[in-house]
């Protein structure tokens, strides 16, 4: 199941102004800049740890979900919450 699916059918449980505020943050989410790794290396050092760390929390939960993912583009640029 895409990710897309997954959101899809969480949604339809919730009542509408709580789908509205899920599919608000995925949006806020999408907008999110990205960095270069040269420009993620110019970051102050506690940045850089707080995005860096937030890139494995979600490689970590992608693996778990899926252990046989792999990632096409893996020299993109890496975007940030």
């Amino acid at each position: 199941m895409s990710a897309r699916e997954m959101v899809a059918e969480k949604l339809k449980g919730l009542p509408e102004f709580q789908a509205q505020a899920v599919l608000a943050s995925i949006e806020e989410l999408s907008a999110a800049p990205v960095l270069s790794a040269t420009e993620l290396t110019r970051l102050p050092p506690a940045e850089r740890r707080r995005i860096l760390a937030g890139q494995s929390r979600q490689a970590e939960a992608l693996y778990r979900q899926d252990p046989d993912v792999v990632v096409e583009e893996a020299d993109a640029p890496l975007s940030y919450e």
